[in-house]
């Protein structure tokens, strides 16, 4: 058997331990080399807007060829004021209240609500509640669709018609309100009541659609930006007399 002998030396000496001031040194490091990484995957993050290809004056009715989408880097405030590439459906007949020029992104203010006229359109305007025109949410350059119904008190029958295939909103009318007016819900749509819309048709549709509106009520369909309608809507459905 062999015997070690401690020396005083080999008695005091301490267990080895690692220091915490390396293991929070460690966790700074890690910690600020993430957070470098986040942001520059965050800034250097292309967004999708609308740049005009061509100058425009005031008054320009946009096409869709005057319009291109562009990938371009920005923090929030500069593309919420900036047109998303999304909203490029919305902006076709929609007018400028302002010149644009070519290679420019399109500001949100630099579009008015209301589309421009062609030069065979005309305006005519329609009564309209929120359950006859989907509550309200409807904007300039829509496309819609026109409905009709008749009501037959005798039979106790409701007979619905195609008016219009596919027109535009020209303009919205609302109730006046001091309290609703001004204020908008979180999609941009007034929270006003929705009184009245006016479409840009032809001489011909305006006619069809004022000779509709002395038969029954007219009810407006939103149709998607980029389809094509039904062509026929006949349906009957059980009426009570009132």
């Amino acid at each position: 058997m062999v015997a070690a002998t401690l020396s005083p030396a080999r008695v005091l000496r301490r267990p080895r331990r690692a220091d915490p001031r390396a293991f929070i040194g460690l966790f700074l490091t890690v910690a600020a080399l993430a957070g470098s990484i986040s942001f520059w995957v965050s800034s250097s993050e292309a967004r999708p807007v609308l740049v005009a290809v061509r100058d425009l004056p005031v008054g320009a009715t946009l096409r869709s060829s005057d319009l291109t989408v562009a990938y371009v880097r920005m923090d929030d405030n500069l593309y919420h004021a900036a047109v998303s590439a999304e909203m490029l459906g919305g902006l076709v007949g929609r007018q400028l209240s302002e010149p644009v020029h070519a290679q420019q992104i399109l500001a949100r203010g630099q579009v008015t609500d209301r589309i421009g006229l062609g030069p065979d359109q005309v305006a005519i305007t329609i009564p309209a509640h929120p359950d006859t025109a989907v509550d309200g949410r409807l904007r300039p350059g829509d496309a819609v669709q026109i409905l009709v119904t008749t009501v037959d008190k005798a039979r106790a029958e409701a007979h619905t018609r195609l008016v219009l295939e596919r027109v535009q909103v020209y303009s919205i009318g609302r109730e006046q309100s001091l309290s609703s007016t001004s204020s908008v819900d979180q999609d941009g749509f007034s929270r006003a009541a929705i009184s009245s819309v006016t479409l840009a048709v032809s001489a011909d549709q305006a006619r069809t659609l004022a000779e509709a509106r002395r038969l029954g009520e007219l009810d407006v369909v939103l149709l998607p930006a980029t389809s094509t309608a039904p062509s026929e809507v006949n349906q009957e459905a059980p009426h009570e007399s009132s």
